[in-house]
């Protein structure tokens, strides 16, 4: 059973990415990668599997109606591959977070979702593709992801372990 504080902080993280990348179009919300993906490790942190995933649920929901279903698609997606990515690698093992491997996890999450919704974007033709803007454009929005993943898994790692834990300690010790 989850803790219903649990549930709320990620709903409300889910919110504030919602809030922040809401009122940006594509391609020019990816920017915004560098708010979203510490917020994704802290799901994961805070919840555990399925954490960024339930975060990101909630994301995409509240941008769907604006952005259409495919942001909900590459929401999940991305909390999908951080909750998956970060289980597998072990990025974190009891109480402990090990920002090498949140690093990594937010990073490859990040790259592969930024693959796919470039790509997808391009063939459905919902970003127009335009040659000139490739260095100026989608490779600049493409490292940045990849950067910014880099940088939030870090970031989310570091807060977990000194703001964090000890505040959700009592919630993890009775899930435990």
């Amino acid at each position: 059973m989850v803790d219903s504080r649990k549930l709320i902080t990620a709903t409300l993280l889910g919110v504030v990415i919602a809030v922040v990348k809401g009122p940006f179009q594509t391609p020019y919300d990816d920017y915004f990668i560098i708010v979203e993906a510490p917020i994704l490790g802290l799901s994961f942190l805070i919840l555990g599997k399925g954490g960024a995933t339930y975060t990101e649920i909630v994301n995409g929901l509240l941008q769907s109606p604006i952005k259409g279903p495919f942001s909900l698609i590459l929401a999940v997606m991305y909390g999908v591959l951080v909750d998956a990515i970060g289980t597998a690698s072990k990025a974190k093992l009891g109480d402990h977070a090990d920002s090498r491997k949140m690093a990594g996890t937010l990073g490859i999450a990040s790259v592969i979702t930024g693959l796919a919704a470039a790509y997808v974007s391009i063939e459905l033709k919902i970003v127009a593709y335009n040659p000139s803007l490739f260095f100026a454009v989608y490779i600049p929005i493409i490292v940045w992801g990849i950067l910014s993943g880099v940088l939030g898994g870090f970031i989310s790692a570091r807060l977990w372990e000194r703001n964090l834990k000890a505040r959700f300690r009592s919630v993890l010790l009775s899930a435990g």
